[in-house]
């Protein structure tokens, strides 16, 4: 059937299919906010108008959209998402505890461990002996006895010594027998391998002591050709360590009579 001539027909696409119910939907605002201007019933309830307009405007969004479901998924506003932590976690390994082995010393405070024996073998001697701390055993690495008790001994005194916060020197003093008493004083460092001497002195009729980081040697001085009993001054020689060495730091002589000085203390 042909159209009349002149008559154009309606086309109408799909999108403007889809807008005019967006169309009769603003006609209906429009309705709607002429109702709430002033002049209607004094009976009737104010309209919200940021409400009715904001209804109206997702209806129109809700109209335009292709699939309706997509509305369900929109955030509500002032809800907030979870915080998620997605820091991945690191186990630490523990860290393996040593344990110092028994009666050991840490002589340069290294991490190596030595130990000082101290054997005593009546009529036989003594024996003073260094051993380090080798892979779970006690190994020895210095050991020291005199050839001849009879004429000289180690002292008990003999072993480690403590110098400042964390060195040990291992202490040898050695007494001869005789009118003399002489003593022979060494001190000895842990060089990583043996025991190594950083300090010797010998006197008749010898003592030491220690106090701190120094160590005092006592003995008699003979100027005046005196006997050997009978010594006219003593002698303090005082020698301070410093971590690597021995240096002397005093000094001092004093007479063993009191008085007058008898004649064989005189020039």
């Amino acid at each position: 059937m042909r159209n009349p001539p002149g008559f154009e027909p309606l086309r109408i696409s799909i999108r403007s299919a889809f807008f005019l119910p967006s169309l009769v939907v603003m006609f209906l605002l429009i309705a709607t906010l002429a109702c709430a201007l002033p002049g209607s019933s004094p009976d009737e309830e104010p309209i919200n108008i940021e409400t009715a307009v904001a209804s109206t405007l997702t209806a129109i969004a809700l109209s335009e959209t292709d699939d309706p479901s997509l509305a369900s998924a929109t955030p509500e506003l002032g809800t907030e998402s979870p915080d998620i932590d997605v820091t991945p976690t690191v186990e630490v390994p523990p860290t393996p505890t040593f344990t110092p082995p028994p009666s050991g010393l840490s002589y340069e405070c290294d991490g190596t461990y030595q130990r000082t024996q101290f054997i005593d073998q009546g009529e036989d001697g003594r024996i003073l002996i260094v051993e380090n701390w080798e892979d779970g055993l006690w190994v020895e690495v210095w050991r020291h006895e005199e050839p001849d008790p009879m004429i000289s001994q180690i002292d008990a005194e003999a072993g480690p010594t403590l110098f400042g916060e964390c060195q040990y020197l291992v202490a040898l003093p050695i007494r001869f027998s005789g009118s003399g008493a002489n003593l022979a004083l060494s001190f000895y460092r842990w060089n990583d391998i043996t025991m190594e001497e950083v300090y010797f002195h010998e006197g008749v009729h010898g003592d030491w002591s220690k106090l701190g980081v120094s160590i005092t040697f006592l003995e008699s001085l003979y100027l005046y050709n005196e006997a050997n009993c009978c010594p006219c001054n003593r002698q303090y020689l005082e020698h301070s360590w410093d971590g690597e060495q021995f240096t002397q730091t005093g000094s001092l002589v004093e007479p063993t009579y009191e008085g007058e000085a008898p004649e064989y203390c005189q020039p």
